[in-house]
């Protein structure tokens, strides 16, 4: 289920974060039936997305994979309420992937088309996320489907959300910190562009 930024399954996860992760998820699939979509070709996960009730982010900043917003174990023993009993049945898209193999190939629409199908036939009522504007370098760095893909499926702009944290990590993508490859790769995008019109995501919000 779970993939890195190069879209490999990865077994380097802390022994402690990876049991954290498999009890926090599975608790979630357990009470709701699902946490994400998946892609897979020939046994390989190519694509994913993740969703969580949105109350839990009211809560927790969390990742899977991040060691700076792990799951911890106030979240693994969180109380997790019925469905029917949640104030606003509503879900956060927090995670989208697809390997850089298979992009363009219309695997994004197709995981929020299942997300959308699923939400509606287990009685959520809306569904929200964050999208980076015309920005395919942001939107293929951070994880997030460009805002013009969420449109299409009637998602409504709810608000800009300006991340001044991702200065920071656009800063050392510049200067070379995550590698020459990336670094290249981000100058060429860039052009003529500031940085700081780059660190915009606009939260996005579907009624179903």
């Amino acid at each position: 289920f779970y993939l890195d930024a190069d879209g490999v399954n990865p077994d380097t996860l802390p022994d402690d974060q990876a049991a954290r992760n498999k009890q926090f998820l599975t608790r979630v699939v357990e009470t709701y039936g699902s946490c994400g979509m998946l892609v897979e070709e020939k046994g390989l996960v190519i694509a994913h997305a993740r969703f969580y009730p949105h109350f839990i982010h009211d809560q927790f900043d969390f990742c899977c994979h991040d060691p700076n917003h792990m799951i911890t174990e106030e979240m693994v023993r969180m109380e997790l309420p019925r469905l029917e009993k949640l104030k606003e049945r509503s879900l956060r898209i927090t995670c989208f992937f697809v390997h850089a193999d298979y992009r363009g190939q219309g695997l994004s629409h197709k995981l929020i088309a299942a997300i959308l199908e699923w939400a509606k036939a287990n009685e959520w009522q809306r569904i929200r996320c964050f999208a980076s504007y015309n920005n395919h370098f942001l939107a293929s760095e951070f994880c997030t489907p460009m805002l013009q893909t969420y449109k299409k499926f009637g998602f409504k702009q709810l608000k800009v959300v300006t991340m001044p944290e991702l200065t920071d990590f656009l800063e050392k993508m510049k200067e070379g910190e995550f590698g020459k490859e990336k670094k290249e790769g981000f100058e060429k995008y860039l052009s003529q562009k500031n940085i700081s019109d780059l660190v915009n995501l606009y939260e996005m919000e579907c009624r179903l």
